[in-house]
């Protein structure tokens, strides 16, 4: 069977990113390949290592970080315009990129920012792939944001968590979406039984995560002058992150009413929090069964419908 071109679009969502990288792997076993992508955040740099020709080193890299891992990864600043520098992090990721431009890879590629100082959106077409993808991933008060051309750039999930407009789209080809912001569920996704980051996982009060999620909480609380205890609920952390979370779901929601994709595999925003990076095999493991869950849904509609014509 000759091969289904498609355009793939990557939503943002911190470590439930890591799904992007089994429905890529999912969507090429069923014969799809991708001729141009787009993201934001996490699906900014997921896409970005398809793009370059390094998401299988990538791959393996995230399978094998411990929590631990994770917590060393995790550069603390605790500055007025973020807690993560995201030094670290970065370094490991220009061992897979290099010094790749934009406009020499291979298909078309675009990453999505937000400009707070003009307040607008910024689409990286072209330039540095590491930068783009540091813009794009700079999550508001936790990583510190990018300064190019006098401007501050963080997320783009702030202004564009899918940016379906903005992946290249030639005639013929499909609009495959992966959403990882969609609203929350109890314990399943697609009838079987998953971990959810509110439910009895390995992030309990004793881990290493959560410890080190306290500990963001009270270094803030200390510098904004607010010496009172907090508990895991009302810290700085657990609002900006939740507030974000939200945000993301209803520009979502906007995206989609003005746009609908051929396909679209949407991930509760439960399924994983921001920093679960040491669950990449299982969130990996997800993105692949969920999309081809998915694919085996849209085939069957599309063969009831070619019956009915």
């Amino acid at each position: 069977m000759k091969p289904i071109n498609i355009s793939l679009v990557l939503s943002s969502g911190g470590a439930r990113g890591l799904v992007h990288i089994g429905a890529i792997e999912a969507l090429e076993e069923a014969g799809f390949r991708i001729t141009a992508i787009a993201g934001t955040s996490m699906g900014a740099l997921v896409g970005g290592m398809f793009a370059c020709g390094s998401l299988n080193d990538y791959r393996k890299f995230m399978t094998g970080l411990t929590r631990l891992d994770v917590i060393r990864l995790m550069d603390l600043a605790v500055s007025k315009t973020g807690i993560i520098k995201g030094e670290k992090v970065f370094s490991e990721m220009k061992h897979f990129i290099g010094n790749v431009r934009i406009e020499d890879l291979p298909i078309p590629y675009a990453a999505v920012a937000a400009d707070i100082t003009n307040h607008q959106e910024v689409v990286f077409k072209e330039g540095d792939l590491i930068t783009a993808i540091r813009a794009s991933s700079a999550i508001p008060s936790v990583l510190m944001p990018v300064l190019k051309n006098g401007a501050l750039l963080v997320d783009g999930g702030v202004v564009n968590p899918l940016p379906m407009e903005h992946v290249s789209l030639p005639e013929g080809n499909m609009l495959v979406a992966v959403n990882v912001n969609a609203p929350r569920i109890e314990n399943t996704v697609s009838g079987k039984k998953v971990i959810v980051k509110d439910g009895p996982h390995e992030n309990g009060p004793d881990s290493v995560i959560e410890k080190t999620r306290q500990l963001i909480n009270k270094k803030w609380n200390s510098m904004t002058g607010n010496q009172k205890e907090r508990t895991h609920v009302s810290g700085i952390f657990t609002i900006v992150n939740n507030s974000f979370e939200l945000m993301q779901h209803k520009l979502t929601l906007n995206a989609l009413e003005r746009q609908t994709p051929d396909i679209i595999l949407n991930i509760p925003v439960n399924i994983a929090d921001t920093f679960d990076f040491h669950r990449a095999g299982e969130l990996i493991a997800l993105g692949y069964e969920e999309m081809k869950a998915e694919l085996e849904k849209t085939e069957k509609l599309l063969s009831k419908s070619r019956l009915i014509i």
